[in-house]
């Protein structure tokens, strides 16, 4: 299921980059949670061992040890790097018991906030995977599970009164109340005692979510830690930039099995031999998503939002060379006739893909990818897609892929007993069980024979009732285990995967700006400099302006927004940089 809500279409840059590179922005003037996180002039320094510390985090001991989990479900495709994902062709045989401890609960109630992410799941009182849930915990468990467009003002409303839910669901997706860091500090429980460093040894599940995430979703505020962050894939998402994703029949047919292209002289000329005139284009992509300008900005060497000089100093994307010469690539891509017209009023590029409207385009790593590759083996004949290998734009140029923070949201404690806090963890442990426990195979597809039956390789299967009773529910946005790549129904999808972020690490490009804070960066004038320079750049791209009304488009980002976000966050690198000291 999809991890994010049912939200309006936005560009590239109205998901305004936050430090934790996935963070949406709502219109009318609304204040981001990541807000939440990170105090003005906190900071933390990029880097550190994949998967560990920084050297900063390791002094002021506020993450958690990284532990990854010891399990007898052994992979198919492993890597000891915590940024590549186990993967698995079928379901463990045999799913092992994740908890041989008493039950994580004291037999009480629960009462946890969250957000819906989905069409809404079978009510609790006729929910048999809900029931079998809670017997396990030994807990009662009540969530005020809050539609998207309704959560900015109940999380508000909840924050403002005094009787506060056990679990609250922090959505860096939507706007809530001000002044969240106070927020956490006064009346949320400070983790540092239970988690930080060694001390998560007592959830070991806890321990197994990679430090990226924690980093990251910016869980520490003042060297104390508050949030709980959700792990997902390190790969860019869609809006971030994704990847190059191709019709691979189309390609084998008309390009060859196994060509690609090797710069972009050879993509244009390759996108030419799709066209058929008013049937099918070569790329494809909605003007909500810039038309897919990332990725032509990335080939061409543009930053990941922001690049880090030598000399301490950032220089956001839309300053550079290399941004500028990937939106004249797409500008004559458009003017040759070979980008999807419909892309300016159409909001559903992916379902125009999978309908062969267009032969390329930008799509999402992770669960993107297994969705629009499930729907074309629905389709007749079958259409199958591959990711592209990134390439550089010009011979001698390093290609370069996009990462995320590798973090989706994250989850705060209000502040209790020791020992009710102690148990609130254990139930996130419990929640948080390794992909082929009976537990994770509980939380994930239900009940076997209410919410799924086991095909011939004991992969779980969901019946008509599976998805509402256990896909759709809120378990996992309270605690989840790391990240697999498992799709069962799509034969080759782990490999591929795997296949996939081996090419990906090694040219991976971090935003320098993950974990650093600007107040500026979150505000309503900066959304509205995003949105003008957004549809600046369509208005570009199809022709109704010229290339060099770029240039003064820079000049109105600098000076209303850009030049005091980056004094901000310049501060705040420098800041990280003496605490690493």
């Amino acid at each position: 299921m999809p991890d994010q809500p049912n939200v309006p279409a936005l560009s590239r840059r109205g998901f305004i980059r936050a430090s934790t590179g996935t963070v949406l922005a709502a219109a009318a003037g609304l204040q981001l949670l990541v807000e939440a996180c990170v105090p003005a002039n906190s900071a933390r320094p990029a880097g550190g061992t994949p998967g560990q510390p920084s050297a900063a985090a390791s002094k002021s001991s506020a993450f958690p040890t990284y532990m990854p989990a010891t399990t007898p479900a052994k992979p198919d495709f492993h890597s000891t790097d915590p940024r590549i994902e186990d993967g698995f062709n079928n379901y463990p045989a045999s799913p092992f018991k994740s908890w041989n401890a008493p039950p994580p609960s004291n037999g009480g109630t629960v009462n946890a906030f969250m957000l819906a992410y989905a069409a809404p799941a079978t009510p609790r009182d006729q929910n048999p995977a809900w029931r079998e849930i809670e017997r396990q915990l030994n807990a009662t468990v009540l969530m005020n599970i809050t539609p998207s467009a309704d959560y900015r003002v109940k999380l508000a409303t909840t924050i403002a009164g005094n009787d506060l839910p056990d679990i609250m669901h922090i959505s860096p997706g939507y706007a809530a109340a001000p002044n969240l860091p106070d927020f956490f500090k006064a009346k949320c429980a400070d983790l540092s005692p239970y988690l930080s460093g060694d001390a998560v040894k007592d959830y070991p599940n806890l321990a197994a979510i990679p430090t990226y995430a924690w980093k990251n979703s910016i869980s520490a505020i003042d060297g104390k830690l508050y949030c709980v962050p959700l792990q997902r894939y390190l790969p860019a998402a869609q809006q971030q930039g994704g990847f190059l994703f191709k019709n691979a029949d189309l390609w084998d047919s008309l390009i060859g099995k196994g060509v690609e292209p090797t710069n972009a002289d050879d993509l244009k000329r390759m996108m030419q031999q799709f066209v058929s005139p008013g049937v099918r284009w070569a790329f494809g992509n909605t003007a909500s998503l810039r038309y897919g300008l990332a990725i032509f900005t990335r080939m061409f060497g543009s930053p990941n939002t922001w690049r880090l000089g030598s000399d301490g100093k950032l220089t956001r994307d839309y300053e550079t060379e290399e941004f500028k010469a990937g939106l004249g690539y797409l500008r004559d891509l458009w003017s040759a006739g070979l980008v999807w017209p419909d892309g300016q009023t159409n909001t559903d590029s992916r379902s125009n893909f999978i309908g062969q409207k267009f032969a390329l385009s930008l799509e999402a790593y992770g669960i993107g990818w297994a969705d629009f590759w499930r729907r074309g083996l629905q389709q007749n004949p079958p259409v199958h897609f591959a990711l592209m290998r990134p390439f550089a734009a010009q011979a001698g140029q390093k290609p370069q892929a996009y990462l995320s923070g590798g973090f989706f949201a994250m989850n705060v404690l209000k502040q209790a007993p020791p020992d009710r806090i102690r148990e609130l963890l254990r139930i996130m442990d419990w929640l948080a069980a390794p992909f082929g426990s009976q537990e994770d195979l509980l939380l994930t597809y239900g009940v076997q024979g209410d919410d799924y039956t086991l095909d011939a390789n004991a992969n779980p299967v969901s019946t008509p009732r599976g998805a509402t009773d256990a896909a759709y529910s809120a378990w996992k946005y309270i605690c989840q285990r790391p990240q697999v790549n498992y799709q069962a129904d799509l034969p080759g999808y782990a490999q591929a995967c795997w296949d996939a972020e081996q090419q990906i690490f090694p040219i991976g490009v971090e935003d320098p700006t993950n974990g650093y804070y600007s107040p500026t960066q979150f505000g309503g004038a900066s959304f509205s400099a995003e949105q003008k320079m957004t549809d600046g750049l369509n208005a570009i791209i199809v022709g109704h302006e010229p290339l060099s009304s770029f240039d003064d488009l820079v000049k109105s980002w600098q000076t209303t927004v850009g030049n005091q976000v980056r004094e901000e966050l310049q501060s705040a690198l420098a800041a990280g940089r003496a605490q690493a000291q």
